[in-house]
């Protein structure tokens, strides 16, 4: 099992005891799309290629505590370089890696993050840096040449003259000193660099270890990206500080464009844990058959953790039902409640799911319901109970910012080790959203604010949606979550990972209007099935809530914002909307609207000549 460590130490500590121990211990596999072994590391072999890149940090005029941007695509050069960035005192700022065919689009986040982040140079290997060389030649031939920022390139994976001896490690003075920094996937709104600590880390794969059972006997395997504190903590550093005898990688694009990579894997080495957002168990479900299945043996899964959006029973349901056959046990999945704020896991292990009423759900209380009750019902998944030790959550009115009494739904506030140190560079927002206190209460503590709603019940956290995105309609409150999972399932046109829902407040209409973009299947679907799905949406919202859809806009594949792990980015779409973006955006197809919404038009559908020339 896993060996606990001193609170003093530092993020590699068990890294230098397995060098000096058991040099030869596997610690990462990297698994192409293919399902062949492409690259691997031992601890001698990691310690070895990250201590060349940490002694040639200075070179680069990097030094401790100076923050660099780890650029890479899906593989091991990424944990040599991160790895030796830990060892020099070098604070690594995991990115997302732009896509050198789509500048136009990735660059202006990209350069914002690199502003924010003050970053001193970028690390990356030479098949990125190939690929951006072919994107700066292309870029030359544009009219509107996109520039990258002005900030020294290194290329890791070069030959470096090794020294005789690793060069000293860095060792921070506190537990409280950063160690990375992440930043957030951007799902409700622009990025934000959350800074971790040595103390953090320790904290996260100690309680992890506890609630997941990991150890010297785990076979993990990921595709989760290496630049998201999934991926990055709960995988990478897992590994790192002991708690997996072998991690198997595989590119996030290969899972996406082959599902089934993810169960081969599991399957040929015989995983004991994995992870992913909702999403994935579903895609899972659509882009795998029966005839796959019956080739893989899940039995030796003990962990299949959900997190990272909510956990939708049905989901849940139809996952265990499709891979019941290949050994996999139901209580292995777990899901779970997680935020990079608080470095990663608030709570583990779901166990309980629960039937609400909803109208008064949307009031704020939390009122189970029989199924035979015939009441409008919605079902939330628990996210488990809270396990790390010492750690404090409370369910807070956000307004008021006075506790909740049970069976109230509230904003999720929570407090300890693993709660990150604040935003870089923003004091304002950090004083706010990591230095909350109670309003009228003795407790001193300061919590972290995490934006979430919910609510406890027999011992679990559930998580009711976003506090951001609650919308407020004819009187009460509607999660965009359970409209969504409505439309979804209203027509067969529609693409299930493309639908999101919000309200607008237009200045003639004085009460907010619900808005929902759907992507359809085929852009090249006529004028009368996209009437038919618009009634379709329309019908089956108002049925299952009895709420009126004021606008449905259909879009292409692309026409909802998601960020690039495959969140919602609800905000983000409401902006577009408002500032006219969706009406102009080549994705959308159509844009119906009754009433006296937005536009003040019955149905602006895009019948005449952009229709037709999509059809030729």
């Amino acid at each position: 099992m896993f060996k606990a460590i001193q609170p003093a130490r530092a993020a590699l500590s068990v890294l230098r005891e397995m060098y000096d121990r058991t040099p030869d211990k596997a610690l990462f596999t990297f698994i192409d799309d293919k399902g062949h072994r492409e690259d691997a590391l031992n601890v001698r072999q990691l310690v070895k290629t990250a201590d060349g890149i940490a002694r040639s940090l200075p070179d680069w005029g990097l030094k401790k505590g100076d923050r660099a941007l780890l650029v890479y695509p899906p593989g091991l050069d990424f944990v040599r370089a991160f790895v030796g960035c830990i060892m020099a005192g070098v604070i690594p700022v995991p990115v997302c890696p732009p896509d050198p065919s789509r500048l136009a689009r990735d660059m202006p986040a990209f350069s914002a993050l690199a502003a924010d982040a003050g970053a001193r140079g970028v690390l990356t290997n030479g098949a990125y840096e190939k690929a951006r060389s072919r994107g700066l030649v292309a870029s030359l031939f544009c009219r509107d040449a996109v520039a990258w920022p002005a900030i020294p390139w290194h290329r890791t994976d070069q030959r470096f003259t090794p020294g005789p001896e690793p060069i000293p490690w860095y060792t921070p003075a506190s537990q409280n000193e950063p160690a990375l920094l992440l930043y957030t996937a951007g799902a409700t709104g622009a990025p934000r660099g959350v800074q971790v600590t040595h103390g953090n880390l320790y904290h996260e794969v100690a309680a992890s270890t506890k609630d997941l059972r990991l150890g010297w006997g785990t076979t993990a395997v990921s595709w989760l990206p290496h630049h998201q504190s999934a991926g990055l903590i709960g995988f990478i550093m897992g590994t790192l500080f002991g708690s997996s005898a072998n991690t198997y990688l595989i590119s996030p694009q290969g899972f996406a464009q082959r599902p089934a990579l993810w169960f081969e894997t599991l399957s040929s080495v015989r995983a004991t844990h994995t992870a992913a957002p909702d999403f994935a168990f579903d895609l899972a479900v659509r882009k795998t058959t029966p005839e796959m299945r019956k080739r893989w043996d899940l039995s030796s899964l003990r962990h299949v953790v959900s997190a990272g959006e909510p956990v939708r029973l049905e989901t849940v349901r139809s996952f265990l039902e499709a891979f019941a056959g290949c050994g996999l046990r139901p209580e292995a999945f777990n899901p779970a409640y997680a935020l990079a704020e608080h470095t990663l896991t608030v709570a583990v292990g779901g166990k309980v799911a629960l039937r609400l009423d909803r109208e008064s759900l949307g009031q704020g209380r939390v009122v189970p319901v029989e199924e035979e009750t015939g009441r409008p019902a919605i079902t939330c998944v628990g996210c488990g109970p809270i396990t790390k030790e010492h750690a404090r959550v409370r369910i807070v009115d956000p307004l008021t910012r006075r506790p909740c009494g049970p069976a109230v739904v509230g904003e999720i506030w929570v407090s300890s080790a693993t709660k990150a140190l604040g935003y870089h560079a923003q004091a304002a927002l950090t004083r706010k959203v990591f230095h909350a206190k109670i309003a009228g209460s003795d407790d001193t503590t300061e919590y972290l604010r995490t934006g979430d709603l919910g609510f406890f019940h027999a011992g679990e956290l559930f998580v009711a949606g976003r506090h951001r995105d609650t919308m407020l309609l004819k009187g009460k409150g509607v999660y965009p979550e359970h409209i969504e999972e409505t439309v979804r399932e209203c027509h067969a046109a529609i693409r299930r990972g493309g639908v999101v829902a919000f309200s607008v407040l237009p200045e003639d209409a004085g009460v907010e209007q619900l808005v929902v973009v759907v992507e359809v299947r085929d852009r090249k679907i006529g004028a009368d099935m996209q009437a038919e799905v618009v009634r379709a949406v329309r019908r089956e919202v108002l049925e299952a809530h009895g709420i009126r859809c004021d606008t449905v806009v259909l879009g292409a594949v692309g026409a909802v914002p998601k960020t690039r792990s495959g969140k919602l980015r609800r905000q983000v779409c409401r902006q577009a909307f408002l500032a006219g973006e969706v009406d102009r955006a080549e994705t959308t197809l159509r844009v119906a609207t009754v009433g006296r919404g937005r536009r003040g038009s019955a149905d602006d559908s895009r019948s005449g000549s952009r229709q037709v020339a999509m059809q030729r």
